[in-house]
């Protein structure tokens, strides 16, 4: 049984509509968190520089895999403020197709002023992303005033709208803050014309059950008093829920999930923007062509020094690989026959990878024809084919190319 924490509040046993409050949307948008949320991973040990973080949103944006970035925390200092404004006039200079936005603490004065501050200086309607953990859990932890950070951040939402921004209120850990206190501390935002409201999952700690009654509870008493209001879906990998969490939230109709290039952020992570966009597209939330999700996770990866593992859902280039005898098969009628692709979750090609065959220990002899043609080796006896297969199983290994070649005593030609 697991273990109740006070304060901490367990969405998952809520019990709230037992049917979805919102249809899903025709398009859910992505809001691309790597230059604010996701640079605070301790993984990213080099930052990138400006101009990657401008060659990385020309990317990103040209191929259409977002709608909106979040840029930085301009509250920081003057240098960084420095930098948001050169990346959001090389957007405007590139005419992308892509909205800002930039963070603060709800209830610090500063912090809004530093956003107002770009807005004015790049004639950009930014959106302020501000952001306060509404629950008396941390108001408690940190002896603040509920009420009185509560009062600030209203304030400031409502000076943000009077100076011409966008507004999206983020109450942080809503995923493990109770009913009531969320939606008051929302309806408050909402009478000050806030136009989004982010519901963050700061600390990974939902379910997709409980992802459905956050969403459900919070449409139901707020969405439908408010319909005018856009809601977010904030989501850390913390559980390894975090791609299952977002595909529950576009189908509960949320409107923009957010994602980092890489996966990266804090402790385990932000949801991963590659595998996501793979994702909705198959479960159709969104249109769009995959086949360079390969390119741009390597540009990522070179980007963010974080490398790709091999056996990486979707970006992995052995994520197609088997060495099984009775899927090598299935996959070489499947490549010649130009059918289904039987064995996968998606067509290899739509993601800009290949369908490849290895011979181990335990393939069997179709293995040996479809990777001997990969090599450009055809013809192939089935006692050299044999040959081939007692070598791996005695050795108890996947063969090299090397391998192959020497037993079946042809150079064929070079693949990886």
């Amino acid at each position: 049984m697991s273990k109740e924490i006070p304060g901490i509040y367990n969405w998952t046993r809520h019990d709230g509509p037992s049917m979805p409050v919102r249809s899903p949307r025709p398009r859910v948008e992505i809001d691309d968190e790597t230059w604010r949320d996701g640079i605070q991973g301790t993984h990213v040990v080099h930052h990138p520089n400006t101009n990657q973080k401008a060659f990385y949103i020309e990317t990103a944006a040209t191929l259409g895999f977002i709608d909106h970035l979040d840029i930085g925390f301009p509250a920081s200092g003057p240098m960084h403020r420095d930098e948001i404004v050169t990346l959001i006039d090389f957007s405007q200079k590139k005419k992308l197709n892509v909205t800002f936005s930039t963070a603060g603490r709800g209830a610090a004065i500063d912090d809004i002023k530093s956003i107002i501050e770009i807005a004015q200086r790049t004639g950009e309607k930014v959106e302020a992303d501000l952001f306060i953990d509404v629950s008396y859990l941390r108001a408690d932890v940190e002896g603040w005033s509920r009420d009185e950070k509560l009062r600030q951040t209203m304030n400031n939402i409502a000076l943000a709208k009077k100076e011409g921004l966008s507004v999206m209120f983020v109450p942080e850990r809503a995923s493990v803050t109770s009913p009531k206190e969320l939606f008051d501390a929302c309806v408050m935002a909402a009478d000050e014309g806030v136009d989004r409201i982010a519901l963050a999952d700061t600390t990974g700690a939902l379910t997709p059950y409980g992802t459905s009654q956050l969403l459900r509870t919070m449409f139901e008493n707020l969405g439908k008093r408010y319909p005018e209001i856009k809601f977010d879906f904030h989501e850390h990998e913390d559980l390894n829920m975090g791609i299952a969490n977002c595909v529950v939230a576009a189908m509960e109709g949320i409107d923009r999930l957010h994602a980092t290039a890489r996966g990266i952020g804090e402790r385990a992570g932000n949801v991963s923007l590659e595998k996501l966009l793979v994702v909705l597209n198959l479960q159709g939330f969104r249109a769009m062509d995959t086949s360079h999700i390969q390119t741009f996770a390597r540009m990522a990866a070179d980007i963010l020094s974080i490398p790709i593992v091999s056996h990486e859902p979707i970006v992995g280039e052995k994520s197609t690989e088997t060495a099984s005898g009775v899927h090598a098969s299935t996959y070489e009628k499947v490549r010649k026959g130009d059918l289904p692709p039987i064995y996968f979750a998606y067509d290899p090609k739509d993601v800009g990878l290949t369908a490849r065959v290895r011979i181990g220990p335990v393939s069997g002899l179709a293995n040996v024809y479809a990777y001997c043609e990969e090599l450009g080796i055809r013809d192939v006896t089935e006692e050299k084919a044999r040959e081939v297969l007692d070598l791996a199983k005695k050795n108890w290994s996947l063969l090299s190319a090397d391998e192959v070649r020497n037993v079946i005593g042809r150079k064929g030609l070079s693949v990886k």
